[in-house]
């Protein structure tokens, strides 16, 4: 969120799908809202929209990994070879959402390998919720070719996850959706934190503090959702104890608003930055790896 050139696209392709695995077991299945409430849908459409307009840009977060000398770790990212245990409905949704995370992460820093590597991986656990309309071979052949120019892939990986979004949501999947993007913005909230505890900074710290506000438009989004099984119910609960954590982040401003410049999140508008203590720090940085790993394993 890549390469330079590679050499006998289908082989490569092949070793890709080879290293996601074959075909696993029976999905678990999770209930479709097949009666709308276009006011509902509406409504966690804005709070969609909120969530993503909130996280920092992939080129932004890339450009402050480079000042703070971090360098790519991929030991911090989901390992592909996970991507066949993923049986229940619940976790291919999440993961979905965390493997998108992580190809952006590989794509901002032009790791080729490892970008296809979560492309197909996320093309699998679309394939098997059933939404490879979405997420299909045009998508898979536009990465590609676009894979030595990262700001066009980089759209097109956004690009993707939000006609995955829209699917779902026109086919009453909702549900499916919501765990997606809550899998990719933890996902995200933990590379970030993971980053900052090896090469600390005050701009890596101040961006962390102020998912504050995506924190709680994505609360919003599955407060949305009730009566729809423990895996947004655990979701919610993970994102409450977050949000107790995130209660007291200083955000600079009292009326902090969000806005976008040339693809780049700001965050007020003047006035002091926001900011985080060591102990809020550790705290966010501790409680996040606990609630991935849960969704990972």
């Amino acid at each position: 969120m890549i390469t330079r050139h590679f050499l006998g696209g289908t082989m490569t392709a092949c070793l890709i799908l080879s290293s996601c695995g074959g075909p696993g077991p029976e999905q678990g299945k999770l209930d479709t809202d097949t009666s709308q409430d276009p006011t509902q849908q509406a409504e966690r459409v804005a709070q969609t929209r909120k969530i993503f307009y909130n996280i920092p840009s992939p080129m932004e977060t890339a450009a402050l990994l480079k000042r703070a000398g971090a360098e790519y770790d991929k030991d911090i990212l989901n390992d592909v070879l996970n991507v066949d245990k993923y049986t229940a409905a619940s976790k291919q949704a999440l993961n979905l959402g965390i493997y998108g995370a992580d190809l952006s992460y590989a794509s901002v820093n032009d790791q080729t390998q490892e970008s296809m590597f979560y492309t197909s991986c996320a093309k699998k656990l679309a394939d098997k919720l059933g939404v490879s309309n979405a997420f299909n071979d045009t998508t898979l052949d536009r990465m590609e070719k676009n894979m030595d120019q990262r700001d066009s892939l980089l759209n097109i990986i956004s690009e993707t996850y939000w006609s995955v979004d829209a699917y779902l949501k026109e086919n009453g999947r909702d549900n499916i959706s919501a765990l997606m993007i809550a899998g990719g913005w933890i996902e995200g909230l933990y590379i970030a934190t993971q980053v900052a505890g090896t090469n600390p900074t005050p701009e890596l710290r101040q961006r962390i503090a102020e998912q504050k506000l995506s924190l709680g438009d994505l609360s919003a989004l599955i407060a949305t959702y009730t009566d729809q099984g423990p895996a947004l119910t655990g979701v919610k609960q993970d994102l409450a104890k977050l949000q107790e954590l995130y209660a007291m982040v200083d955000l600079g401003k009292s009326t902090a608003e969000v806005s976008q410049d040339k693809g780049v999140t700001v965050v007020g508008g003047g006035g002091p930055a926001a900011s985080l203590s060591d102990e809020q720090f550790t705290a966010i940085h501790d409680l996040t790896a606990r609630i991935r790993n849960s969704y990972i394993n």
